[in-house]
């Protein structure tokens, strides 16, 4: 029988000085690892902290558009594009003037909802909504009754509100015109609805009623949920709370478990992505010059009777009041975003971050009528009837 022996013994120094140099070699490759990720850890903290202290004196024009306008035409920030409302049709278009889509209708008074890709348009007592996407995305949805308001999903899901005789409604309908809910409004129950949001995910309603009871107005706030949690609620009623002796005309989800209300002498914040609950309540004594938003904040902008001007206050969503910026231009319209605050007129644009920073205070050299940010803090869109502009701010 044939066979073999495992002789074993110690290693001779030879071997273990190489296993040391490999150990060391690999280690040596750790630590460069490290310190270029340090490095460049410092030099992203070095550039964001020497952005952060930039200021901008100038701009330089990337793209020039030329295009000619109707005076009835009106324009809205897009997804980080623009929105051209006419009356024979709407155009979405990039910064450099670049069609996205288009489609042509009859309309005297178009009125438009955006959320994300999707854009819903009707006419003021209307019976026809348009939607329409980036991506091309059409459809067209017959309310055959007078549309009086309208919001849209991030899937394209819209809800209006319709006149009836002596009542209203408030209908879903997915983006191929198919009816998936309703709800009736009266003044003696529900109230008149003022305004209507569906969160981007389509599932959530909230609506602000006004109804008179005797001598005196009440508002109140509803949330509805068409998902499975609200399949077996009437009405997919989910939660409500009323505001005696106040107007609450405006509200919004700025997300899937975000939404606030405006009235005149108060904001309110509700949370949840099921059962919407009142979590903060802000009231004040100043009139609302507007009220503009983003995915994480809410910007109020007040008249300043003392000092004249305006201020405009930015909280986040759980109410905390970050800051307070104060301005005297004679603006036409506020952008928010989840970095900076644009603020112009159609001859000159203040810009800030959130720190209260001015990143630019100049002058626009047109007749501006839109304003757009980009997902580039340093580039915007202006828009005029002759042209459209990229531009970028310079030192």
């Amino acid at each position: 029988m044939s066979g073999f022996t495992l002789i074993k013994g110690n290693r001779s120094p030879e071997n273990k000085n190489a296993d040391r140099e490999i150990l060391w070699h690999r280690i040596k490759k750790v630590l460069r690892v490290v310190a270029l990720v340090l490095a460049l850890v410092l030099v992203i903290f070095v550039i964001h902290k020497v952005y952060q202290n930039t200021t901008f004196s100038d701009y330089e024009i990337l793209t020039k558009t030329m295009r000619q306008d109707s005076d009835t035409s009106k324009y809205m920030a897009y997804n980080g594009h623009i929105l051209k409302l006419s009356r024979d049709g709407a155009e979405a278009f990039e910064g450099n003037g670049k069609a996205i889509w288009n489609i042509t209708y009859e309309m005297q008074d178009p009125r438009a909802a955006t959320c994300g890709d999707f854009v819903a348009i009707a006419d003021k007592q209307g019976s026809e909504i348009y939607v329409a996407s980036a991506a091309n995305d059409m459809g067209r949805i017959s309310t055959k009754l007078p549309v009086l308001d309208l919001t849209v999903s991030r899937q394209g899901v819209v809800a209006a509100v319709l006149e009836d005789t002596g009542t209203s409604w408030i209908k879903i309908y997915d983006k191929t015109g198919d009816e998936l809910a309703s709800i009736k409004c009266s003044m003696d129950e529900s109230g008149y609805p003022m305004d209507i949001s569906l969160s981007p995910s389509g599932y959530l309603l909230g609506v602000s009623y006004t109804r008179v009871e005797g001598d005196a107005m009440r508002s109140s706030v509803a949330f509805y949920n068409f998902g499975e949690v609200g399949a077996n609620q009437s009405d997919h009623y989910m939660s409500g709370y009323d505001f005696p002796e106040t107007l609450i005309p405006r509200i919004k989800f700025l997300n899937d478990s975000t939404a606030f209300a405006i009235g005149t002498d108060r904001m309110v914040i509700f949370s949840g992505d099921q059962k919407p609950e009142k979590t903060y309540e802000y009231t004040f004594d100043t009139r609302i010059k507007g009220v503009y938003y983003s995915e994480s904040r809410i910007v109020l902008v007040k008249e300043s009777v003392i000092e004249g001007g305006y201020s405009a206050s930015v909280f986040n969503l759980s109410g905390e009041e970050l800051l307070t910026i104060p301005f005297d231009l004679d603006y036409i319209d506020l952008q928010v975003s989840d970095k900076r605050i644009v603020i112009y007129s159609d001859t000159h644009m203040m810009i800030y971050d959130f720190r209260g920073t001015e990143k630019y205070d100049g002058p626009l050299d047109d007749s501006t009528l839109l304003v757009s940010a980009t997902d580039n803090a340093r580039r915007y869109i202006l828009v005029n009837r002759e042209s459209v502009k990229l531009i970028q701010l310079v030192k």
